[in-house]
């Protein structure tokens, strides 16, 4: 008599989790189902749990919505493996172009299943193309990972307002910074105030530790925004304290390149040529298609 009340009893929870389950109330799948079905009182106990800890946002509620999108899209023996794409984007570049939507929109899916933040470039490119659901979920994707970075650049922000002197939150506060503004994700005013505020700390970071990285980045980033002032004089200060290093003529050719300065351009190229000197490949393929372009003029 007592197995079949706790019989009965089973039954009420595994029906009322399956109406729950239906109504949406309750955030679990079919095989959560089972785990209700097989382990009385627990399973169930567990789906109430994993609901609650949804709602809070405790666990990944975003991928579950993206399975089920994705699950509605395309039969699961369609899709492509995850592990093809492994550490390299260039299969969703390949399916971006692709003239079927079928693969664009499951290959889609698979990334944004992934860790989306090393498919930013790529996920941002989605966001042009012609497929409607495709820079759906691109876009959407972006806005929250926008988000992410941008909560993220409050707490270094205002940690480094309450503790300047912490050991290496200036050094992540720069990386994350720089990380963020080449993502693509932010644009506009907004990007002009990130650099800004990226100069500043670069300068910061040279004040108490000058060294030639830094003036490469602070420098790369002045031209990036146009401050072709302060980038000339951020430039001298390296060629002045690193004479030798490379990084100061492709900065300096790039720095002539988009001032429009084409006569000293043209010295410098001359100046190169004519030296002796042994220069990176880089730099002799530079100076070797430059001449071959003024004489082609």
């Amino acid at each position: 008599m007592i197995v079949l009340i706790f019989l009965l009893i089973h039954f009420g929870i595994c029906l009322a989790v399956f109406v729950f389950m239906k109504l949406g109330v309750l955030k679990v799948d079919s095989l959560m189902m089972v785990m209700v079905v097989c382990i009385p009182l627990w399973g169930a106990l567990c789906a109430v749990i994993i609901t609650v800890m949804i709602k809070l946002g405790k666990v990944g509620n975003k991928n579950g919505d993206l399975e089920l999108m994705r699950s509605n899209l395309i039969e699961q023996s369609l899709l492509p493996r995850q592990e093809a794409e492994s550490d390299d984007i260039v299969p969703l570049e390949d399916a971006l172009i692709m003239n079927d939507p079928t693969v664009r929109r499951s290959v889609m899916m698979d990334v944004l299943m992934t860790d989306t933040k090393k498919y930013i470039p790529v996920i941002n490119q989605a966001r042009m193309n012609d497929d409607v659901e495709v820079v759906h979920y691109a876009t959407t994707a972006m806005v929250e990972l926008s988000k992410e970075y941008e909560l993220k650049l409050q707490e270094y922000s205002s940690e480094y307002a309450t503790n300047p002197g912490k050991e290496g939150l200036l050094d992540e506060y720069v990386s994350f910074l720089a990380q963020y503004i080449s993502s693509g994700m932010v644009q506009g005013q907004l990007l002009e105030i990130q650099r800004n505020t990226y100069h500043q700390l670069l300068i910061t970071k040279l004040t108490l530790n000058p060294n030639i990285d830094d003036y490469e980045r602070l420098v790369k980033s002045l031209l990036d925004s146009k401050l072709y002032i302060r980038a000339d004089v951020a430039l001298s200060t390296m060629e002045q304290n690193w004479p030798s290093d490379e990084r100061n003529w492709l900065l300096r050719f790039r720095y002539y390149y988009e001032t429009g300065a084409s006569i000293k351009l043209k010295e410098m190229i001359k100046t190169t040529s004519e030296s002796g000197n042994y220069y990176s490949k880089e730099i002799r393929d530079i100076v070797k298609l430059w001449k071959k372009e003024e004489m082609g003029a």
